[in-house]
């Protein structure tokens, strides 16, 4: 197939989707999703016929200095959507609104997949660890610019182009489908045009030798991007202004807004339960069994003891009621420290939460369920060696933060007919309770002025960081992540990670 073909549009949106390879292992990802809660997701393989039995553990360690005691169910979204499937009901006129929201999904998904494997080129390229130039690098970089807006040509050919039996509803969906596939064209040629930055910026001494193909990739992009704001004009589409902050707040509310719109169709149907919730009352009446029982036993005994002929009756009356005040008063205490107990260790017997995710009516009649997973918390004081020096025997108190997921995904055959080769759960976390306890965000700094010879104060930025660690295990497939997560008094600043040669 060649590129002619994808501009012309002569080729399906099946065929120019077949060129990339759809990724089925374990896929996990770590990143800061706004100023406060930080994000990771695992997409897991949908099986074809055997349930997959699969684990997540996440692990914080916060500093005492920087932790503020928080409830962490309180403070974790999650949600789980189907991922993958780019094939989503593209066979020939699309002619329902599902199947619409579905096909600008697929046409979303691949334009995020040239924009990944445009930025990772100009990321290799501009490594000082590539010894060897790519020849073939600034042809790659140029078709996929092509690709992407082959891809959105052909999407609006498809998707968007109206059919005389169109109900009115489905005529408006067609022109959010068009709108939709505008905002991620943009966005991809946005993230290209960062990949170059990157190349220029590096200090490598081969990109030297590409500056020439860089501008004139540039200048692709422009031109890409000069129409299709053209395009969204005639349209009348919101388009960005940058000299009009109204302007820009309306773009990205809109781009936001279908998002939203056209994702909530790949999102699961979730049933969640807290397991201490549903055991409250259980355990109330397991704790009320066991404190009833101690106390008429107590009270049979000392009854015993009162009748006998021996007991005199003043010390056996004097005796009975004071025993039987202890018993009375420790009675409704022994039930709530046993109802206290099993609802506070039920997550080392079974788990804290239950979730069970369904495939949408709309897409499977019968609702099945395609994940089903088992959720707890465990929050804990322990200590670490002082990082300064450790063989000192000097320990730090840090409080680690651990999640725990174990859960199965169930094959669901009527979602992989339809092209769905994963399931990816995505968690937040908000750790904004931490930041009231930070010190100020910048701090001054002695310096010394060597012109002057006078000390000067500079400012300096006051972070804090604390590990987070991630281990997901899908049967013989166990990946590993780890990060340091860099914080301040006005939130999250960035993730470091260990190097990687690439």
């Amino acid at each position: 197939m060649t590129l002619a073909h994808l501009v012309d549009g002569r080729e399906s949106l099946l065929t120019i989707f077949s060129d990339a390879v759809e990724p089925t292992g374990v896929v996990v990802r770590m990143d800061i999703h706004d100023a406060s809660r930080l994000e990771w997701s695992v997409a897991l393989p949908l099986p074809e016929e055997k349930a997959h039995i699969y684990t997540i553990a996440v692990e914080m360690d916060i500093p005492s200095n920087a932790f503020a005691r928080h409830t962490p169910w309180d403070q974790l979204q999650s949600f789980t959507r189907l991922d993958g499937g780019v094939a989503f009901g593209l066979e020939g006129d699309v002619l329902t609104i599902d199947a619409l929201r579905r096909g600008a999904v697929a046409v979303a998904t691949q334009l995020a997949r040239v924009g990944e494997q445009f930025s990772r080129d100009c990321v290799v390229a501009a490594s000082l660890f590539t010894k060897v130039h790519n020849p073939h690098l600034e042809r790659s970089l140029e078709e996929a610019i092509e690709k992407a807006v082959a891809i959105g040509g052909e999407a609006r050919r498809r998707l968007v182009a109206p059919h005389d039996s169109d109900a009115p509803e489905l005529g408006r969906e067609r022109r959010l489908v068009d709108e939709y596939v505008s905002v991620r064209l943009l966005a991809m040629l946005a993230g290209a045009e960062q990949g170059l930055d990157t190349l220029e910026q590096s200090r490598a001494s081969h990109v030297a030798r590409l500056r020439g193909a860089v501008a004139a990739i540039e200048s692709q992009i422009a031109d890409a991007v000069e129409v299709e704001l053209s395009y969204r004009e005639r349209r009348g589409f919101v388009c960005a202004d940058p000299l009009s902050q109204a302007s820009l707040e309306d773009y990205l509310d809109r781009a936001s807004r279908l998002k939203k719109h056209f994702q909530e169709v790949l999102f699961l149907e979730a049933e969640v339960f807290q397991v201490a919730e549903r055991l409250h009352h259980w355990a109330a009446l397991l704790g009320a069994l066991i404190a009833s029982t101690w106390a008429v036993a107590w009270q049979m005994a000392l009854s015993k003891h009162a009748a006998s002929p021996g007991g005199t009756v003043g010390s056996g009356l004097v005796t009975l009621v004071l025993v039987a005040g202890f018993i009375y008063a420790t009675k409704d205490r022994v039930k709530d420290m046993g109802r206290a107990w099993i609802s506070g260790n039920v997550h080392r017997f079974y788990a804290q939460r239950v979730a069970r995710y369904r495939a949408p009516t709309r897409r499977v009649p019968t609702r099945d369920v395609v994940v089903a997973a088992r959720e707890s918390f465990e929050q804990r004081l322990v200590r670490r060696p002082d990082p300064l020096n450790p063989e000192s025997g000097s320990q730090v108190p840090s409080t680690l933060i651990r999640y725990s997921h174990r859960g199965k995904v169930l094959p669901t055959p009527a979602l992989a007919k339809a092209g769905v080769k994963r399931v990816k759960h995505v968690f937040r976390y908000d750790l904004s309770p931490l930041f009231g306890r930070l010190d100020d965000a910048v701090k001054q700094v002695p310096v010394l002025d060597r012109t002057s010879h006078r000390v000067r104060f500079s400012e300096a930025p006051r972070s804090y960081r604390f590990p987070i660690r991630i281990r997901v295990a899908c049967g013989s497939n166990v990946t590993d992540e780890t990060a340091i997560v860099v914080l301040h008094k006005g939130g999250l600043d960035r993730l470091e990670r260990p190097p990687t040669d690439l």
